[in-house]
């Protein structure tokens, strides 16, 4: 239910001015010269009429509170019943909590509240939930490590939906309750937790605790990363299409010396430097409307531990332009954070000035010159390195 415009909204709002921060951006890594005795500073998503943000404030004068909201109807009463209980431990932001890393530096936060989040029932709409784990990733920009999340919702489906998305997120499940106040009520309520509970509906409630990110699969994240996309391993029924899009690329293949054949294509999908095993080693396409768009080949820990190595990627030659290869490139380096790798290498042709500039615009340097050998030709490469890119940084 939309909330109803509040008459004289901009007067009211400046008669809270003492607790409105209008430049968020500006406080970033400055929260605590507001409060500079703050034990911890406390951050609430979306805090709605309030209540639960004046009480909790009050309940510790020690800690700083900072609500994020982004209705100012409902913003400017939670302000009036701060102003009312004289608080000067908690200020507003009328934000948005998509980009929490603009208004707060890393490490900066200590515990995050999110209480009765829009569920978002359909399924096409669930990368909208506080807790989705792209969401929570954001929040571990500006949480501390070991800092809290505590979440409560009246909404099973989320809930038990959201279990699944912290541990993804590199949070530690507990305090898990589906029943938080069946022997009485705990701790402090929102409006809308105490009218469901009148109601008899049971309260949900857990704690995630930030710890590190777990190691996800490369393919995992790529996924992720690009969903406009369907990014899978080529197998025996993707060859014919694959090569396709191989022999458009004519002067690659003169450049390379090794012209695209499905022998040399099944040759390319099964090749593996010595002692690397299989398992380590990935080949994909990447497809839109039924047809491989690019194709890209790597192999993990290789050729040191916690390296990526990009063996191959190709954007179909009649799609080049549409920015494929550097949203491609540029989602690389997360997955390859996300899997435990530290940096990525690949070589790439001297003579292929234009596929240099592309790995250099991508952030690789130049390590050190090279020697392949392709159809018993040796040709120099250039061997460019680039560190693998933390998500929540």
């Amino acid at each position: 239910m939309r909330m109803r415009k509040k008459k004289n909204l901009e007067q009211r709002m400046e008669s809270c001015s003492a607790l409105w921060v209008r430049e968020p951006a500006q406080m970033r890594g400055l929260w605590r010269t507001k409060m500079p005795q703050a034990k911890r500073l406390r951050l609430e998503l979306g805090c709605g009429k309030g209540r639960f943000t004046a009480e909790t404030a009050a309940a510790h004068p020690e800690d700083l509170y900072v609500a994020v909201e982004r209705v100012p109807d409902a913003m400017v009463i939670a302000m009036e019943r701060c102003k009312a209980l004289g608080l000067s431990n908690v200020f507003f932001i009328d934000g948005d909590a998509a980009v929490l890393d603009t208004y707060f530096a890393p490490d900066e936060v200590d515990l995050i509240y999110i209480n009765f989040c829009d569920p978002w029932p359909s399924v096409k709409h669930s990368r909208r939930r506080l807790t989705y784990e792209g969401f929570l990733r954001g929040y571990r920009k500006v949480l501390r490590d070991g800092g809290e999340i505590h979440f409560k919702t009246d909404n099973r489906d989320l809930f038990e939906w959201s279990l699944f998305q912290f541990p993804k997120a590199g949070f530690a499940l507990s305090e898990v309750t589906r029943n938080l106040h069946a022997n009485g009520v705990q701790g402090i309520m929102t409006d809308y937790e105490e009218k469901f509970h009148g109601m008899g509906t049971p309260i949900n409630r857990c704690v995630g605790t930030k710890e590190a990110l777990p190691d996800v699969p490369v393919l995992d994240t790529l996924r992720r990363l690009m969903p406009q996309w369907e990014v899978r391993e080529v197998g025996e029924e993707d060859m014919q299409a694959v090569l396709a899009l191989l022999e458009k690329d004519r002067a690659f293949g003169e450049l390379s010396g090794r012209q695209p054949t499905m022998e040399n294509l099944r040759d390319d999908l099964a090749a593996l430097p010595p002692r690397c095993l299989p398992s380590q080693k990935h080949y994909v396409a990447i497809w839109e409307g039924g047809a491989p768009v690019a194709v890209l080949d790597w192999l993990e820990h290789y050729p040191r531990e916690r390296t990526l190595w990009i063996g191959l990627l190709m954007v179909d030659y009649n799609q080049r332009g549409r920015g494929i290869g550097r949203t491609v490139a540029d989602a690389i380096p997360k997955a390859a954070c996300a899997g435990g790798m530290d940096s990525l290498r690949l070589a790439c042709l001297e003579e292929n000035q234009a596929g240099h500039a592309f790995w250099e615009r991508a952030g690789f340097r130049n390590l050190r010159m090279g020697e392949t050998q392709t159809e018993g030709e040796r040709q120099s490469v250039w061997i460019m390195e680039r560190l693998a890119e933390n998500e929540a940084l």
